[in-house]
């Protein structure tokens, strides 16, 4: 089968990189990248099946793509965002500023620092691992394609899944994807996957008015 990973498109707190909860919307620009990353995906006649995140931003996303498709977009809780609890709506840096016990244990802990109300990287890890197995079990046997729209944090994850690492370190290597990029994978019957391209953008229209935030400096 082939996975197509896709980012969702920019929303405000993207372009103020704040850490973000589930209802921030698209931006105008946003929506723009949504309408044309679906007419890219409607040229493609493999593709049978669409998840997305909860989270607004995604599924503004996912609802713009299953109208060009076809297909209605299939919510899974295990697909949203990392849980900043209290912390959304704050910039990192004012956030750290505020509350600098927390900061501290954010930069000490690692996997094992939950956000205040929200999750820790540990809960993050197990809960994308086990929706994306249950994509993959659902569809593995197939040689179609499937659509998973989620969030830049959340992608890496399931990427770094995907590669078989162990999954005791944050991926930040892969947690540079811009909104509406594509990252595609083949993933066979049996064995590891390849990935045949990642954080694809090409698609998109160039934008000089604004920078495309990654999920490297926010939570997406």
């Amino acid at each position: 089968m082939r996975l197509l990973l896709v980012r969702h498109g920019e929303t405000l707190g993207n372009v103020e990189r704040r850490l973000q909860g589930a209802d921030d919307p698209l931006t105008e620009r946003g929506r723009r990248q949504a309408r044309e990353i679906s007419a890219h995906l409607s040229r493609r006649t493999d593709i049978v099946a669409l998840y997305t995140s909860p989270f607004v931003r995604a599924l503004e996303t996912a609802q713009s793509i299953g109208e060009a498709l076809r297909l209605k977009p299939l919510s899974r809780d295990g697909l949203a965002e990392v849980d900043v609890g209290r912390a959304s709506g704050y910039r990192f840096e004012e956030w750290a500023e505020q509350f600098p016990e927390e900061a501290e244990k954010f930069q000490t802990q690692g996997m094992d620092y939950a956000w205040p109300e929200g999750e820790s990287g540990h809960d993050v890890s197990a809960r994308s691992a086990a929706e994306l197995d249950r994509i993959l079990a659902e569809h593995r046997e197939a040689s179609d394609a499937v659509v998973v729209v989620s969030h830049g944090g959340t992608l890496a994850w399931i990427i770094s899944h995907l590669l078989g690492e162990p999954g005791d370190e944050w991926p930040h290597e892969h947690m540079r994807l811009e909104n509406c990029s594509i990252t595609e994978a083949d993933v066979p019957k049996d064995g590891p996957a390849t990935f045949l391209y990642t954080n694809e953008i090409g698609h998109l229209s160039p934008s000089p008015d604004a920078e495309v935030a990654t999920g490297d400096e926010e939570i997406a």
